[in-house]
């Protein structure tokens, strides 16, 4: 597809959003395998492996990161039910939920623990900090400040037996993307639940960038899933454009925001990409790469690397995603310099990827 800017993008699958599984990727885990195999014979693990992957809440972008830890593994040549076991839970939203299974996990003797999602991953950590089981988290904005999972960002020889891959997003770039969709919008709403650490400190960043950029913040909050309409529907008609950061109880009832931008007729920004059906653009990291990520650093730890030498992984690069089905019902029409942006774009309910330059 060409289109009208003369930018060219190639159809891919619909379930590109939730689970980009590239044959370059896979050539990149199998190559790291190799390697890692290579020096298998270090493993103190028996076989099967029993590794207990857990996940605060089910959602897209937390089942890809799910997904990536395991096809990550698969691809190193561990085959599930013959070298390892994986027990897979959800605590649905609930702390205490989070808490059982981690102790589940304690009393099944699981070998090592990758916990999804803030909460999860401590959860986990209350459980198995400081003991022989390796906590791999995934998908933790801050793990420093905010989750209070590890002492230091750079320096590891203070993580005991946690680390893991954060998912920290440029949340100054995304309200400079918001701005740059129109000079019109000069409020932005964001929609939150307080009691996740990485959505507070990421509302927290928003509201100090904001007027550096020209911008103002309204918040409302949701303690629920079943809050989240409540609290998109007080922004309608206040402000003129809506952000969602990462924050599970939102994305997990992320129609209700959609439906209140559609009714305002303003565009929402969600920092998911796996989320782009269900907002008018996305901003952030592919979160089947942050799950290969995670399974990159199980593969290190199985492999002889303690988790006190490993630091906090960061993704390099962050992408930008339209929904031109989106836009169009609210009249939306994305300037060039934001078009040039996009990794992809939703249209006609086909996934186009842009092409790369030869």
């Amino acid at each position: 597809m060409k289109n009208d800017q003369g930018v060219r993008y190639r159809e891919v699958s619909q379930s590109l959003i939730l689970k980009e599984v590239t044959v370059k990727r896979i050539l990149l885990i199998l190559v790291t395998s190799v390697i890692l195999l290579s020096i298998g014979a270090g493993l103190t693990y028996g076989a099967p492996l029993k590794i207990g992957i857990c996940k605060i809440v089910e959602h897209p972008a937390l089942d890809a990161v799910e997904q990536g830890t395991i096809d990550a593994l698969s691809a190193a040549g561990y085959e599930e039910g013959v070298d390892v076991e994986y027990l897979l839970a959800s605590a649905q939203g609930d702390l205490s939920i989070a808490a059982a299974i981690a102790q589940n996990y304690q009393v099944q003797g699981v070998d090592l623990v990758v916990a999804i999602g803030t909460a999860m991953a401590q959860a986990a950590a209350e459980v198995f900090r400081g003991t022989d089981t390796p906590i791999v988290y995934g998908a933790i904005t801050d793990p420093v400040e905010a989750a209070k999972l590890v002492p230091s960002a750079t320096d590891p020889s203070g993580n005991e037996n946690i680390t893991g891959v954060s998912d920290m997003i440029p949340v100054a770039a995304h309200l400079r993307l918001l701005k740059e969709l129109s000079p019109e919008i000069a409020t932005i709403g964001i929609v939150y639940n307080p009691g996740e650490p990485n959505s507070a400190i990421l509302t927290e960043m928003a509201l100090a960038a904001a007027p550096g950029i020209g911008l103002s913040i309204l918040t409302a909050t949701a303690d629920s899933t079943a809050n989240v309409s409540i609290a998109a529907q007080s922004l309608v008609g206040r402000v003129d454009a809506y952000y969602v950061t990462t924050d599970n109880t939102v994305v997990s009832a992320i129609d209700s925001v959609l439906a209140a931008s559609e009714e305002a007729s303003v565009p929402f920004l969600m920092a998911d990409p796996t989320s782009l059906p269900h907002a008018t653009l996305a901003a952030g990291f592919d979160y089947y790469s942050i799950g290969l990520a995670v399974g990159d650093v199980v593969l290190r730890i199985l492999s002889g690397t303690r988790p006190d030498e490993i630091p906090v992984i960061y993704l390099p690069e962050a992408q930008v995603h339209l929904n031109l089905d989106a836009a169009e019902k609210i009249g939306v029409t994305f300037p060039q310099s934001v078009i040039e942006k996009a990794a992809s774009i939703l249209y006609g309910g086909i996934v186009w990827e842009r092409e790369k330059a030869e």
